[in-house]
């Protein structure tokens, strides 16, 4: 039987040299799920493109199912590759049942495909509105609707006698635990259907509970395989950096004021679609504190930091900041007022994507780089500070002027967090911060959180990864059904708990 993938002596170099790919030869046998994993910038995207034929290599041979890979059509129509993108790749002013009416122009029906989408996604556990335009929807509901799409588009593929390849590139990071479960479940059950699963992931956990061989990329290179039954975190972890990541900070401490950054009353929020989603809310941070928000994601989450912010009108409620009652929010009185905010989308909300990494990490900050009154911008100083900033967060590019889309996601993420923090706001709002970040790379976010607090700075972060948060917050409030429903401290409270909470359990 032929390997469901194999590559020999594949390369390939970007524009400015950088090598995301270094001769990699390696076989992949059929009916597995396997995990990849590695440090962000480690070509684990760059290798899944060229098997999905999104990319061609400057060397070397791709063969998927016995078949060469020659391009994109060809990968999917004759070899059978699905491939669900690191980035929402969806038309923002179409319907998920627009999108599905393309997967095969007059092949089947739309009816019919909207029908099969919508079971898919109740095995999932989530319920979209596939007839809602995109840009409307939350980046959870577009990301399971991607999966779905591909699961769909892959079981067509299965019945024209092909044997599909499903790779998941980051795909599952804006999925809830319960979403998480369910996709399991799928894919295990294809795995006995003669499909091949491959999950791209940052989340360790993840990768070794679903998969069942793990390969690791370092450098462009594989540099191990391991089987995942009985597998530890942390041996993953070691190969990747040759060091252990502990989340490990002082960071629970007694606060010595009882000064509020932040007080909301009775705040109500709708969504793009009318729909109340934050319902009487009220919310009390204090000044410095590191505040942690447990939210499954898309549940409410962006409509309340958008309201805060300026972006979203408030329908009802009132907001206090620093004490100061704030009638109208708007996007440049509250950036006045020192109020930042770290997106939940990096690409549609957090970074120019034509621009380059230098421009990327200074517009903004220009009180860094300006003189007399901030009307002449110093290059050399603006210079310095992109080139302190891409040291200070670990970027990994080439050149400074290079496209920012040249970057790895992990790495894009990390010019985008540089920037923010790079304003020393008094109070910052993160949204779901550590998507697509390797181990390395959340560690570094959390410490330099830890590092804002110690500046009396305030930070709010909305995450559904508990454990995260109690590594790294003084206090963590849950955000279910519209309302926070209870607050704690994490020596008070046990991560099972709080998802008990969140769950709607307890």
């Amino acid at each position: 039987m032929d390997p469901a993938v194999r590559l020999v002596n594949v390369s390939k170099t970007f524009v400015g040299g950088v090598k995301a790919v270094d001769n990699i030869s390696l076989e992949l046998q059929p009916f597995r799920i396997f995990g990849i994993v590695g440090p962000n910038g480690a070509g684990k995207s760059t290798i899944m493109n060229i098997v999905a034929g999104y990319l061609i290599p400057d060397s070397g041979e791709v063969w998927v199912n016995g078949l060469p890979v020659l391009d994109y059509h060809q990968a999917i129509n004759t070899c059978g590759v699905v491939k669900v993108e690191q980035h929402p790749n969806l038309a923002p002013f179409l319907s998920p049942s627009q999108h599905l009416s393309m997967l095969l122009p007059g092949l089947i029906p739309v009816k019919g495909f909207k029908t099969r989408a919508q079971q898919i996604l109740r095995e999932l556990g989530v319920q979209i509105d596939l007839d809602a335009r995109v840009e409307d929807l939350p980046i959870g509901h577009l990301r399971a609707f991607e999966i779905a799409k591909a699961l769909l588009q892959s079981q067509i593929l299965m019945e024209r006698g092909l044997k599909p390849i499903l790779i998941l590139d980051e795909a599952t990071a804006f999925l809830p635990l319960s979403q998480k479960h369910a996709l399991k479940k799928i894919l295990k059950k294809l795995v006995t259907q003669q499909y091949t699963v491959i999950l791209v992931s940052h989340d360790l956990p993840e990768v070794i509970d679903v998969a069942d061989e793990i390969l690791v990329m370092v450098g462009g290179r594989v540099s191990a395989r391991y089987q995942s039954a009985g597998l530890e975190v942390s041996k993953l972890v070691k190969s990747m950096f040759d060091t252990e990541v502990k989340y490990e900070f002082a960071s629970q401490r007694k606060l010595t004021t009882e000064a509020e950054a932040l007080a909301v009353e009775g705040l109500h929020v709708k969504d793009d679609r009318g729909h109340l989603v934050i319902k009487d809310l009220n919310m009390r941070i204090l000044s410095g504190e590191v505040h942690g928000v447990a939210v499954f994601p898309g549940t409410g989450e962006k409509e309340l930091v958008e309201s805060i912010f300026g972006l979203r009108k408030i329908e009802k409620g009132q907001l206090f900041l620093f004490g100061e009652k704030i009638k109208n929010p708007s996007v440049s009185l509250m950036r006045e007022k020192g109020v930042a905010l770290l997106s939940d989308d990096r690409i549609k909300d957090g970074l120019l994507t034509e621009a380059s990494v230098y421009e990327n990490l200074t517009v903004g900050l220009f009180e860094k780089y300006t003189k007399f009154r901030g009307f002449a911008i110093d290059s050399k100083l603006r210079t310095k500070l992109a080139k302190d900033l891409m040291e200070e967060f670990s970027i990994v590019a080439k050149d400074l002027r290079s496209p920012v889309t040249n970057l790895s996601g992990g790495n894009m993420q990390r010019v985008y967090i540089a920037r923010t923090l790079g304003r020393e706001a008094k109070i910052l709002f993160a949204l779901h911060p550590t998507v697509g970040l390797d181990p390395m790379g959340a560690s570094l976010l959390f410490q330099k959180i830890i590092e804002r607090r110690e500046r009396n700075l305030t930070t709010v972060v909305f995450s559904p990864n508990i454990k995260e948060m109690m590594s790294f917050c003084d206090t963590i409030s849950v955000l279910r059904e519209g309302k926070i429903v209870g607050t704690y401290s994490p020596n008070q409270i046990t991560v099972e708990a709080l998802g008990m909470i969140l769950s709607g359990v307890a």
